[in-house]
């Protein structure tokens, strides 16, 4: 595709004229990542701040669950409704990720691909790696970014929670513990150019992580871990002002998305509720306690027939 090659040739020239100004390939790795993280920085932080009051609110969702758990539409209405009324919008968490997605294949893509040129500063090597573009002879690379991995994967987990109770949740959790341990897998034999990138990024993700949510579980293992005041947290809003952007947002795009799904749900509940009682109505009419009384002396009564008695 022509628009990704270029997003990549972009991404390479960048990394090329820091390497030019630092003189070091390994330091404009570390360089490019933390500035190109700073930019996403917003949208990460709303990503997470929006999976954590989806986390908050999971106790009222499976309260609706097991109240509306039979009637699908009224059980979608009631959530929207609950969204709305706390000013969460679910794709919030979603879109900001998927947008980070093609920065991370174009930076990985870039990186390997300058390692591979050998061309200026990526002729040489980067601390104790001789060769950015072959794997890290002492493996330790591979080895940090799985740590730092699974230290930001165990920080989104709330502290003093054992197993969430969403079976949905803990298999998410689940599956992103192995991450981990994929990372080091596929670093082990891999150019020390990119998982030198993957190192760096994930020491950035536990920083902004503390600096969002805290360590959460974290803590549970090492309770003698600092912790921000909870005003002080990248993206706090105080929940006056909170409450006050709520009600402004009443008319936005998603909140007119949320009721014109919830009018539909009622309408759809209503229209059951009609077609259940004329089903029911019917059935009441075509019953046999329901037909018109039959005249008894419209009935001819019957002839009893003569018994032949048996010859002895």
């Amino acid at each position: 595709m022509i628009i990704w090659d270029q997003f990549v040739y972009a991404i390479e020239w960048g990394l090329a004229r820091t390497a030019e100004v630092t003189g070091s390939a390994g330091l404009a790795i570390i360089l490019f990542t933390i500035l190109i993280k700073t930019i996403l920085l917003p949208l990460t932080i709303k990503s997470v701040r929006s999976t954590k009051a989806m986390q908050e609110l999971q106790p009222k969702i499976r309260e609706l669950q097991k109240k509306y758990g039979q009637d699908r539409q009224r059980l979608s209405a009631e959530m929207m409704k609950l969204y709305q009324e706390h000013g969460i919008n679910p794709m919030s968490g979603c879109l900001p990720m998927l947008l980070q997605i093609p920065v991370f294949f174009g930076l990985y893509f870039a990186i390997r691909n300058l390692s591979l040129s050998q061309l200026g500063a990526w002729a040489h090597g980067f601390l104790w790696i001789p060769d950015l573009a072959k794997p890290d002879p002492l493996h330790i690379l591979p080895i940090l970014a799985g740590l730092f991995q699974f230290i930001q994967t165990r920080m989104t987990r709330p502290a003093g929670v054992r197993r969430f109770e969403d079976p949905q949740q803990q298999m998410m959790y689940s599956m992103m513990l192995f991450m981990p341990l994929m990372v080091v897998l596929f670093g082990w034999n891999f150019a020390a150019g990119p998982v030198l990138y993957w190192v760096v990024s994930a020491v950035y993700s536990v920083v902004q992580q503390w600096l969002i949510t805290g360590w959460g579980a974290m803590r549970d293992w090492l309770p003698f871990l600092p912790e921000l005041p909870e005003h002080r947290r990248l993206g706090y809003v105080d929940p006056k002002k909170r409450a006050n952007n709520t009600n402004a947002k009443r008319g936005g795009l998603w909140a007119r998305f949320l009721e014109h799904a919830q009018a539909q749900s009622q309408i759809s509940v209503s229209e059951t509720a009609v077609e259940s009682s004329r089903t029911e109505r019917a059935a009441a009419d075509a019953s046999p306690a329901a037909q018109s009384p039959v005249d008894p002396a419209s009935l001819v009564p019957r002839r009893s027939r003569p018994r032949n008695k048996r010859q002895s």
